[in-house]
């Protein structure tokens, strides 16, 4: 067999299973979705998620649907000790849902495993200063990996999800990182759904980034000031923003709030009234 056929064998064999994967993963996907929703996961939902508590009908069956389809799909893993309950899997699985209800469980077709924490953990950092790395470690409360790992800390994401006036939401901040990743870069910037939105995005986000950068300093600002530190941050914790306060990001930067409700095809400053 010459090299070129052997060649062309083999990307028909990774094509046929590619093709295999993708009609296995949709027609199981089809059957979850058509499934009943458990009403012990609801109760759950309803006792340890404010956010679930505010949602109209229509995304709240959607996020039953993804946290469905998540529940099946990913593995989940405690660390240092954790023993993980099915609640737990639930409320994770639940946030990721909550971010997608609007779009597609597509976007999730490359994410794999999500990694718990019990608390704050340490990680190692490298930094270049000149011609040398730095090494060290730092305390962090979750990461998005390309791999499609999400890490994140149960203390945080317990407290967080369970406060009705919380303004941050580290399930949501790491969710949101795997989605700018979609593109093989985190750049502040998903996969958008046309040139124009894409354009206009640009635009937007360049523009209240840059404003967050000046205000942070004061400290008072409906985005958390740590989204200053580069565009995927701030698109992550403007994504908090958007699910945790929306009323407000829609006053202080109603642009960047239609860019966002735009993008995930929710509106979540309206949820309030229809609740």
């Amino acid at each position: 067999m010459t090299p070129l056929l052997y060649a062309l064998c083999v990307a028909v064999v990774i094509a046929l299973a590619a093709w295999r994967l993708f009609f296995y993963r949709r027609a199981r996907r089809q059957r979850l979705a058509a499934s009943a929703f458990p009403a012990e996961w609801a109760r759950w939902l309803e006792r340890d998620m404010a956010l679930y508590r505010r949602l109209p009908g229509p995304v709240r069956e959607r996020v039953h649907t993804g946290t469905l389809i998540l529940m099946d799909e990913l593995e989940f893993y405690g660390c240092n000790g954790l023993e993980l309950t099915d609640d737990m899997r639930v409320l994770v699985a639940a946030h990721g849902a909550l971010l997608v209800s609007g779009l597609s469980m597509d976007y999730y077709d490359s994410l794999q495993a999500v990694l718990i924490y019990p608390d704050a953990y340490r990680a190692p950092t490298h930094h270049r200063e000149g011609p040398v790395v730095v090494e060290g470690t730092d305390t962090r409360l979750g990461e998005s990996w390309g791999e499609g790992r999400v890490i994140l800390v149960w203390a945080t994401l317990q407290a967080e999800a369970a406060d009705e006036w919380a303004a941050s939401n580290v399930a949501l901040h790491e969710f949101a990182h795997q989605l700018d990743q979609l593109d093989g870069s985190s750049d502040g910037a998903p996969p958008l759904h046309s040139g124009e939105q894409a354009r206009n995005w640009q635009a937007v986000f360049s523009d209240a980034w840059e404003r967050l950068k000046r205000e942070a300093r004061h400290g008072d600002t409906v985005l958390d000031p740590y989204g200053a530190t580069n565009p995927a941050e701030f698109f992550a914790v403007a994504t908090e923003a958007f699910f945790c306060d929306p009323e407000a990001l829609r006053h202080s930067e109603p642009r960047l709030y239609e860019c966002l409700s735009g993008f995930y095809q929710l509106s979540p400053a309206e949820w309030a009234t229809q609740t």
